[in-house]
């Protein structure tokens, strides 16, 4: 015959220990749940918002056009004119050169004042 149940004992371990266990063993989606259950049962008599604000889904600042734009312009200006740079630095915008040198400090510099469209492309030509 089958052994007989046994009782499950009570966890003694705080909700905050036990995230902070699943965090650890790079269970995040166990620890989200776990922290929605103590959110609800309410019962809990621990400060939990740390865990609310480290386990929130991840937030996009900016439009994705900023954080990927399309470098096609970019990259077919590189094609035709890139062997005329070799041994520099270049920053481009769009299919416009902004700067050059052998210097990338000298290329910052120079673009820094200046106020393209999008961020530029930085790039080493070899």
């Amino acid at each position: 015959m089958g052994q007989p149940l046994r009782k499950a004992e009570p966890e003694t371990r705080s909700y905050s220990e036990r995230i902070r266990e699943l965090v650890e063993a790079d269970r995040v989606g166990g620890a989200r749940l776990l922290l929605a259950e103590a959110l609800e049962r309410e019962d809990h008599d621990e400060d939990l918002s740390g865990w609310e604000e480290v386990l929130a889904p991840g937030k996009v600042i900016g439009t994705s056009d900023e954080l990927d734009p399309d470098r096609t312009p970019e990259l077919q200006w590189l094609a035709a004119n890139g062997r005329d740079y070799r041994c520099q630095w270049i920053a481009l915008a769009e299919n416009r050169l902004l700067a050059h040198s052998e210097n990338l400090d000298d290329v910052l510099s120079a673009v820094k004042g200046m106020k393209p469209g999008r961020r530029p492309l930085l790039h080493y030509i070899a």
